[in-house]
């Protein structure tokens, strides 16, 4: 795979949430499901991507879902059935 992608809040990477990974790939989707809760404005996030490959171009198309804390305590819930 010749496009990366990494996800920052505050500077800090998120997403992956492993230090010195990244997404990357050929095929769609990527699934990532992970919760991330923020505390403090500014509530931003910030896609660093990169190609390794100078002959084509690559993209990626990121979805993010922003949750109440209520639906999530609920999916956790079902989740731990």
């Amino acid at each position: 795979a010749l496009a990366h992608l990494v996800i920052l809040h505050h500077e800090h990477q998120i997403a992956p949430s492993t230090e010195n990974m990244d997404f990357s790939g050929d095929t769609f989707p990527i699934d990532w499901e992970e919760y991330y809760e923020s505390y403090q404005p500014p509530y931003e996030l910030k896609l660093e991507g990169w190609n390794t490959d100078d002959t084509y171009p690559h993209t990626f198309d990121v979805f993010v879902a922003i949750l109440p804390r209520k639906a999530v305590l609920a999916l956790a819930i079902v989740d731990a059935k």
